[in-house]
């Protein structure tokens, strides 16, 4: 499994949560309460988490593959953009690794 990592530093933080959640809860699994979400896409998954500050979300997504795990990221960097419009977020990856334990 591959992991890509970004934060998103907001006063908006829990609204992109909220609206995130919502909006893909329309047409693919999703569960989401005021400081966490899961999202589950046919190509991949997006863990969301507000950070105790309430100032940052970290979206930590997850593909089998480069191709599905950029395509996840590629649906929540649009979805972003239009949800942040009057503000401006930067979204810069980061590929994690992660084992198991």
């Amino acid at each position: 499994m591959l992991y890509s990592q970004t934060s998103i530093h907001s006063e908006h933080a829990a609204r992109y949560l909220q609206s995130l959640c919502r909006h893909f809860s329309r047409k693919v699994p999703a569960k989401w309460d005021e400081r966490s979400g899961e999202v589950n896409f046919i190509m991949g998954d997006c863990l969301f988490e507000r950070s105790a500050q309430k100032s940052e979300l970290v979206l930590t997504c997850s593909a089998v593959d480069n191709e599905k795990l950029s395509t996840v990221r590629s649906i929540l960097e649009q979805h972003i953009t239009m949800l942040s419009r009057r503000e401006e977020v930067t979204i810069i990856w980061v590929d994690q690794t992660r084992t198991k334990v």
